[in-house]
C-alpha cells in the first residue's frame, strides 16, 4: 500500500509535465490570455468573499494560493483577539502538529511526526537557533506562516520536518496604536501596548511594543505554593530608514525575560490516569547543598538584534540581513518525583549566534524568477550543572557538586538557490538547492577539544499547473537534514559513538488548491509520504565507560497521510472552517537492542496522533452601522497517541486516549475597539501533553510513572482597542 501512495505522490509530481506539450499548442491568440494574479487589494470581504491572504514564505510576496505547498497561515485579524501567545496557543489549529513543553528548556515539536529538532523557528526571517526560542511569547504579530515538508532550500538546516515563520508588524509612516488587556483564572494579567507612527515623514519610522504576563497558574505543591506559574516581560523597538525610493533600513531589538514551572511531572499509574499526584520537593531542603532554598523553576531571557538593508531596482532585489542573539536559559527541577530531595539538579547554559544573509532576487512580472543567496552564521552554546550523585543530582544528606559540562562552537556556511519558470499560461516548474556546511569544536571544562565538520545538500522539484488564478495542482520532491553532533561524555574516550550523524530524508507531496463560488470559500488538500532515511534517538548503549546514554541513528521511519483545510463563509454573517490531518508514523528498522523509548517497528511513532481535527464556525450579528456581536466557537480533537516516554526497556507503548477540547468565545465589536468573554477548554477536559515511564524515571528514584497535563479550563475577558 505504502509502495502505492509512493507512486501515485510521483505521478503527482510531474502529472503536469506532459500537459505542457499540448499548452504550448495553443493559438497565439489563447496564450495572450495568460493566467495573471489579481492584486491583493482587489479581494475584500464586502459581500461575503473571503480575504485573499498574501505570504513572504518564499522570499518574496506571493498569494497563497500560487505557493506549491502546504501552508497554514494566521493573520493579524486571526491574531488581534488573542493578544499575547506562543506555539501552544497555535497548535491545536495545525494538523498533523504537536507540542509538549514540560519546562521553557525541554521542548518537542513534531511536523507530520518527524522533528525533535527539525522544525526551524523564524522571526522575521532570522532563525532561532535554540529550541527555547519556541516558548518565548510572540506580540505585536503581523501572520504566522506554518510551512509543512522539508523546506531547507530556504530556510537551511534542520528545518528536516517543516517551518514556522513569525512576521511581525513593521513600522507606519501613518501614527497609530493598540492597546490588549486580558483577565482570567489561575490569576492570569496579560497586556500589551504598541504605538507606531513617523519620526521624520517619509524617512523614519518607528514601533515601539511591550508586552507582559502574570499568571500564578492552576496547580499547587504539597506546601500550597505555585506550581506552574508563568511570568514574563517582553519588549520590542523597531526603526525604518528610507533615504530613497529604493534603498531601506530595517532595525530592531526584542528583549524578553520570562519565568515559568519546570519539569512538572504527576506521579500516576498509567498514561490515562485522570489524578495524579503532584509529589515533587516544591523547595529544595539542606540536603541538597548548593540548591538548598532554590524551587523548581525555568528561566528564559533573550537579547536579539537584527539589521536588514533592502535595496529595489527594477530588474531585481538585493536584501542583506544580520542578526545578534543572545540566550540564557536555566532550569532548576526535582528529576524524582518523590518529595524527598533524592535527585534535584540545576542546569544552565547561554547562547550566543550571529548570522548573516545575502540574497538576491528577480522582480517584475516575466516568466522566470529567480533568487540566490549565501548564508554565514557562528556561535556557541555552553551548559552546566550543579548536581550531586553519579548521575547528576543531590546525594541525600550530602552536599551538591558542580559539574561543568562542555560548550559547542560552531561556524557554519551556506548556499542556496530558487528558480521558477512559467512554461505556458498555465504550466510552472521550479526547483531549487542548497548546500550547508557546518564546523563544530567541543571544548570540554578539562580535556582535549574535538572538532567535526557536517555537511548537507537539500535539492527541490516543483511543478504546478495553474486552471485560473484561484486553483492549481501542485506536485513536490524535497529533502531534508538536521546536522550532526556530539555526545560529550564520550569524546576523548576513542568511541565510534562520539559524534552522531545527520538525520536525513526525503519528502513526497501532491496538493490541490482552489477558492470557489466567488471566492466565499477555498479548500487545500495535500497527500505526502516522507522516508526519513535515518533516525537519530537517544538510546543507551555500550561504551568504554560502559552503558551510557548517547545520541545515535537508531534506524528508520516512514510517514504518509492527508491534510485538509477549508472554509466558507456560508452568508456574510456565517463563516465555517474544518482543517484535519490523517498520519501514520511508523518505525521500518530499528537498530536492535539500542532503542527502548522509540517505539516499535509497524507501531504509530510516539507523540504523532494518527488523526485531528478541527472545527469552528464564527457567526456576527450586526447591530448597527458600527455595532456587532461575534460569537465563535471551535472543536479540537486529536485522536490515540502513543507516548513511549523514554522507556529503559523494550515494550508496548503505552497509548494516550482521544480528546476534545472545545473554545468559545463572544466579542462586542465597535469602531476600533474589541471586548471578548472566552473560554479555552471550556468542559474542563483532563489530558496529557508529556508522559515518562516508570522505568524511565526508576533511574532516578522516582516510585510511578510521570504525567505533565494540559491546561484545564481557561476563561476570563479580553479587551483590543485601535486607534
Amino acid at each position: 500500500m505504502k509502495t502505492c501512495i509512493k507512486t501515485i505522490l510521483l505521478m503527482g509530481t510531474i502529472a503536469p509535465l506532459p500537459g505542457m506539450a499540448s499548452a504550448q499548442a495553443v493559438e497565439p491568440a489563447e496564450q495572450d490570455e495568460r493566467v495573471t494574479s489579481p492584486p491583493a487589494s482587489a479581494v475584500t470581504e464586502d459581500g461575503g468573499t473571503l480575504t485573499e491572504v498574501v505570504v513572504t514564505a518564499r522570499k518574496r510576496s506571493e498569494r497563497l494560493n500560487e505557493i506549491p505547498a502546504t501552508i497554514d497561515v494566521f493573520s493579524a485579524s486571526d491574531l488581534a483577539p488573542v493578544g499575547n501567545f506562543t506555539l501552544n496557543d497555535l497548535s491545536s489549529k495545525l494538523p498533523n502538529f504537536f507540542i509538549a513543553s514540560p519546562r521553557a528548556t525541554r521542548i518537542s515539536v513534531t511536523m507530520r511526526g518527524l522533528g525533535v529538532p527539525g522544525v526551524g523557528l523564524y522571526i522575521d526571517g532570522v532563525y532561532q537557533p535554540n529550541d527555547v526560542a519556541f516558548s518565548i511569547p510572540l506580540f505585536d504579530v503581523e501572520r504566522v506562516e506554518v510551512l509543512k515538508g522539508p523546506q531547507g532550500t530556504l530556510y537551511g538546516r534542520n528545518a528536516y520536518s517543516g517551518a514556522i515563520s513569525y512576521v511581525t508588524r513593521a513600522p507606519t509612516n501613518v501614527f497609530e496604536g493598540e492597546v490588549n488587556a486580558e483577565l482570567g483564572n489561575g490569576d492570569t494579567q496579560r497586556g500589551s501596548a504598541t504605538v507606531a507612527g513617523p519620526i521624520v515623514e517619509d524617512l523614519i519610522t518607528a514601533r515601539v511594543s511591550g508586552s507582559m504576563q502574570r499568571r500564578s497558574g492552576f496547580r499547587n505543591f504539597s506546601d500550597g505554593s505555585d506550581a506552574d506559574r508563568d511570568d514574563f516581560d517582553a519588549f520590542s523597538g523597531r526603526v525604518t530608514i528610507t533615504p530613497t525610493n529604493s534603498l531601506t533600513a530595517d532595525l530592531k531589538y526584542t528583549y524578553v525575560d520570562k519565568l515559568g514551572p519546570s519539569f512538572l511531572y504527576h506521579q500516576v499509574t498509567d498514561i490515562d490516569d485522570k489524578h495524579g499526584q503532584l509529589r515533587v520537593t516544591p523547595r529544595f531542603g539542606a540536603a541538597t547543598g548548593a540548591l538548598a532554598g532554590s524551587r523548581q523553576q525555568s528561566r528564559v531571557r533573550s537579547d536579539a538584534y537584527s539589521g536588514r538593508l533592502t535595496y529595489a531596482a527594477d530588474a531585481f532585489e538585493l536584501t542583506s540581513t544580520s542578526a545578534l542573539t543572545k540566550i540564557q536559559f536555566s532550569d532548576t527541577f526535582d528529576i524524582d518525583t518523590i518529595p524527598s530531595d533524592f535527585f534535584a539538579a540545576r542546569g544552565v547554559s547561554a547562547l550566543h549566534d550571529f548570522s548573516q544573509e545575502v540574497r538576491a532576487l528577480s522582480a517584475g512580472e516575466g516568466p522566470f524568477k529567480w533568487l540566490v543567496g549565501g548564508y554565514y552564521n557562528r556561535g556557541k552554546v555552553g551548559d552546566c550543572g550543579e548536581c550531586g550523585n553519579t548521575l547528576g543530582g543531590a546525594v541525600v544528606g550530602g552536599g551538591s557538586l558542580f559539574q561543568k559540562a562542555a560548550s559547542v562552537h560552531y561556524e557554519a556556511y551556506a548556499a542556496f538557490t530558487d528558480l521558477e519558470y512559467r512554461l505556458t499560461d498555465h504550466v510552472v516548474i521550479g526547483g531549487g538547492a542548497r548546500y550547508d556546511e557546518i564546523e563544530q569544536e567541543l571544548r570540554p571544562a578539562g580535556g582535549v577539544s574535538a572538532d567535526a565538520t557536517f555537511h548537507g545538500f537539500q535539492p527541490k522539484l516543483t511543478a504546478r499547473y495553474q486552471f485560473d488564478p484561484d486553483t492549481q495542482v501542485y506536485g513536490t520532491i524535497s529533502k531534508g537534514f538536521t546536522q550532526g553532533g556530539f555526545n560529550a561524555p564520550l569524546v576523548g574516550t576513542g568511541s565510534a559513538l562520539a559524534t552522531f550523524p545527520n538525520q536525513e530524508l526525503w519528502s513526497y507531496e501532491t496538493g490541490f488548491k482552489t477558492n470557489f463560488d466567488d471566492r466565499r470559500g477555498n479548500v487545500s488538500v495535500a497527500l505526502f509520504y516522507i522516508d526519513a532515511e535515518s533516525f537519530n534517538a537517544a538510546a543507551t548503549v555500550p561504551t568504554p565507560l560502559g552503558p551510557r546514554v548517547a545520541i545515535v541513528n537508531v534506524g528508520k521511519v516512514e510517514s504518509y497521510g492527508l491534510e485538509v483545510d477549508t472554509s466558507y463563509r456560508v452568508t456574510p454573517e456565517l463563516m465555517l472552517e474544518v482543517s484535519g490531518g490523517y498520519n501514520p508514523v511508523e518505525p521500518t528498522v530499528l537498530s536492535p537492542n539500542t532503542a527502548p523509548g522509540i517505539g516499535n517497528v509497524g507501531e504509530q511513532f510516539q507523540r504523532a496522533p494518527e488523526w485531528s481535527y478541527r472545527a469552528a464556525a464564527t457567526y456576527t450579528q450586526p447591530l448597527s452601522n458600527t455595532l456587532s456581536l461575534e460569537f465563535n466557537g471551535a472543536l479540537n480533537a486529536v485522536g490515540p497517541t502513543r507516548f513511549c516516554g523514554e522507556a529503559a526497556v523494550f515494550g508496548p507503548c503505552p497509548v494516550r486516549d482521544t480528546y476534545y477540547l472545545v473554545d468559545a468565545s463572544s466579542t462586542l465589536v465597535w469602531s476600533r475597539y474589541r471586548v471578548s468573554l472566552f473560554a479555552r477548554n471550556l468542559f474542563n477536559t483532563t489530558y496529557v501533553s508529556d508522559y515518562l515511564a516508570q522505568s524511565a524515571l526508576a533511574q532516578f528514584g522516582g516510585p510511578a510513572a510521570g504525567s505533565v497535563y494540559g491546561d484545564p479550563r481557561y476563561w476570563g475577558v479580553r479587551v483590543n482597542a485601535q486607534f
